[in-house]
């Protein structure tokens, strides 16, 4: 199974570098943290920095938090904030996010399932604030890689514009997953990330990392 999985990712990362139209590179940097409040509560907040321009320019960063309720072994619904900095040309703007999502997460044989969907509300202070739904699938595989510890994964995100009514961005990776020790997640890989800008359509490939914290 971690053969095709690797196989599937080359095949999709090469398809997807035919389709860029302008190229760029950046880096996304990612801190998650997940708490237990009870047996049914708990704490989650997720923060982020990037850049792009070759990783010259830090463009975006992001932190907040929400309150998790598990449903079942299975399913989970969140509700949160995000503050948001973010720079389209020389200038600093900020944003706000509030959000509600459905976490599901399940193990098969050959390979872990995580599927997150989520509405949000952009609000503004220099153009109309709107809803945007977006939708994440991870596979990670359950065979890691010879005698290690490490897991290949792929991972697939679309983001859809509700006053519009047009998709936004399309983000297609694939990477590594290490769980060190219990409570700690690492991760790295690659990601192509196909946005819109303006009219037009452009691409940034990205090294992303991340770091997972369970207490």
């Amino acid at each position: 199974m971690t053969g095709k999985l690797i196989w599937i990712a080359v095949c999709l990362t090469l398809f997807a570098t035919d389709l860029r139209a302008e190229r760029d590179a950046g880096g996304s940097h990612n801190l998650l943290l997940k708490a237990p409040i009870n047996e049914d509560w708990f704490f989650i907040s997720r923060s982020n920095l990037a850049t792009r321009d070759d990783f010259s320019q830090l463009f975006l960063g992001f932190t907040g938090g929400g309150l998790g309720y598990q449903l079942t072994d299975n399913w989970s619904i969140r509700a949160g904030y995000r503050h948001v900095w973010f720079r389209p040309q020389n200038e600093w703007l900020e944003e706000d996010r509030v959000f509600l999502e459905a976490f599901y997460a399940d193990n098969f044989e050959a390979f872990r399932l995580t599927s997150r969907s989520r509405f949000e509300y952009r609000t503004f202070d220099y153009r109309e604030d709107y809803w945007r739904f977006r939708n994440e699938f991870v596979l990670e595989s359950a065979t890691p890689l010879g005698n290690t510890d490490i897991r290949p994964y792929l991972e697939e995100e679309f983001f859809h514009n509700t006053r519009e009514n047009h998709f936004e961005a399309n983000w297609l990776g694939m990477g590594l997953a290490w769980r060190p020790r219990d409570g700690l997640k690492l991760k790295v890989g690659y990601r192509w990330n196909y946005f819109r800008a303006g009219d037009d359509w452009r691409s940034r490939d990205v090294l992303v990392t991340g770091i997972n914290l369970f207490f």
